[in-house]
């Protein structure tokens, strides 16, 4: 109940840019699973027209993250990807992996203007893919 009285006291343009974040998030961790990942990602890498804050849609992309089950690093930075380009705004997508001992681990992280905005724990652990 309290997330929701929360919710209806931000502004209409941060409810707007919430939900949107979170139906982005929901399309993209479904489209993992059923897309090829050179299509999805030419997809979300689109740059549009527009305005908006990198702050405030990197806020509404994380917000929106926490409140959803099995969201992954991927998936939510294929999702702020698709939204900075909606809003004007070109990213890079950064995959890398790390082994440790027997186990290999990989993380996605998204950059704008040379600032990690996603997924910008522990980069030193892992080695960028091309």
């Amino acid at each position: 109940m309290r997330r929701v009285a929360t919710f209806w006291r931000l502004s209409a343009t941060d409810r707007r840019l919430l939900l949107q974040a979170a139906a982005t998030l929901a399309v993209c961790q479904l489209a993992l699973r059923f897309f090829d990942f050179q299509r999805l990602r030419r997809w979300a890498g689109r740059v549009r027209s527009g305005s908006g804050s990198v702050e405030r849609i990197t806020w509404a992309t994380r917000t929106a993250a926490r409140s959803m089950p099995c969201v992954t690093c991927l998936g939510m930075a294929i999702a702020l990807q698709r939204l900075l380009g909606l809003h004007g705004h070109a990213s890079e997508l950064k995959i890398g992996v790390a082994k440790t001992g027997q186990e290999v681990t990989a993380h996605a992280w998204l950059v704008v203007e040379g600032r990690t905005l996603i997924g910008e724990d522990n980069l030193d652990q892992y080695t960028q893919l091309a």
